[in-house]
C-alpha cells in the first residue's frame, strides 16, 4: 500500500516544460553569438537548475567568475518571465482530480528545481498549495535531497512513489531507492526506459488499487 506520493512540478502538474524553454530563450537572448549553443545545453542538461544553466552560461561562456553578479540578474529576469506566463498554464490532463483525491488520503509532497519562493508563489497563485505536506524547491533543496528528507520523516522507502517527468527525476529516484513512476511529457528518461502514462488520469487508475479504500474510484 501507499503510504506517501512525491511529485514533480512541470510536466506532472502542470504543462510548463514548454514555459521554461520560452524563458531561457528569452534570457539566452540577450547574448546572441552564445544563444543556440545555451539552449542545447539546456536541452542536454534539463532536469539542472535554471542557476547551474546561468552559472554555465556566465563561467563557461562569458569567462567570469562563478559568484558574478550577473547569474541572479538572469535567473530574476528567468523567473519574471515565467510567473507572467504560469498563471494560465494548462494543467496536466487529470492531475487536478488526481490531487484531489490522493491529498485527502496519504501525505502529497511536491519537489521541483524551481526556487522555492517563486514554487511558493506558484502554488498559492493557482491554489495548489492546500494539497501539499510540504514542498521542496532549488534552492535550497536538491531533488534527491528532498526526497531523502521526506523518507527521514516516513522511516523508510516502502509504500513511497516518485512521480516525475524526467531522467533526472529517475535518477532521483532510483539514488534514494525509491519507486519511480514515470509521466510521458516528452522529455528523455534513461535506459532501461520506464513505462511512461500520458497523463495523471492513467497514473491514478495504476495507482488505485494500492491507495487507501476511500479512493478506490480513482479516475
Amino acid at each position: 500500500m501507499i503510504r506517501a506520493l512525491i511529485l514533480d512540478f512541470d510536466g506532472v502538474i502542470l504543462e510548463s516544460n514548454h514555459l521554461k524553454t520560452d524563458a531561457f530563450e528569452a534570457v539566452f537572448a540577450r547574448f546572441p553569438e552564445h544563444a543556440a549553443a545555451m539552449m542545447a545545453y539546456h536541452r542536454a542538461h534539463v532536469s539542472e537548475s535554471r542557476f547551474a544553466k546561468f552559472t554555465h552560461l556566465v563561467t563557461q561562456r562569458l569567462g567570469r567568475e562563478a559568484q558574478d553578479s550577473l547569474v541572479g540578474e538572469l535567473a530574476d529576469a528567468f523567473s519574471a518571465h515565467m510567473l507572467a506566463s504560469i498563471a494560465v498554464c494548462p494543467m496536466v490532463p487529470g492531475a487536478q482530480a488526481f490531487l484531489d483525491r490522493v491529498s485527502a488520503v496519504v501525505p502529497v509532497f511536491l519537489a521541483s528545481v524551481t526556487p522555492q519562493a517563486e514554487l511558493d508563489a506558484i502554488l498559492a497563485l493557482r491554489g495548489f498549495d492546500r494539497h501539499f505536506a510540504r514542498v521542496y524547491g532549488c534552492p535550497p533543496w536538491t531533488k534527491a535531497g528532498a526526497i531523502r528528507d521526506i523518507l527521514a520523516g516516513l522511516g523508510g522507502t516502502d509504500g513511497v512513489v516518485f512521480i516525475g517527468d524526467s531522467a533526472g527525476d529517475q535518477r532521483a529516484a532510483r539514488e534514494t531507492h525509491v519507486e519511480f513512476l514515470a509521466r510521458d511529457s516528452g522529455l528523455p528518461f534513461d535506459e532501461p526506459r520506464p513505462r511512461a502514462f500520458p497523463d495523471m488520469t492513467l497514473i491514478g487508475e495504476a495507482l488505485a488499487s494500492r491507495l487507501p479504500p476511500s479512493t478506490k474510484g480513482l479516475p
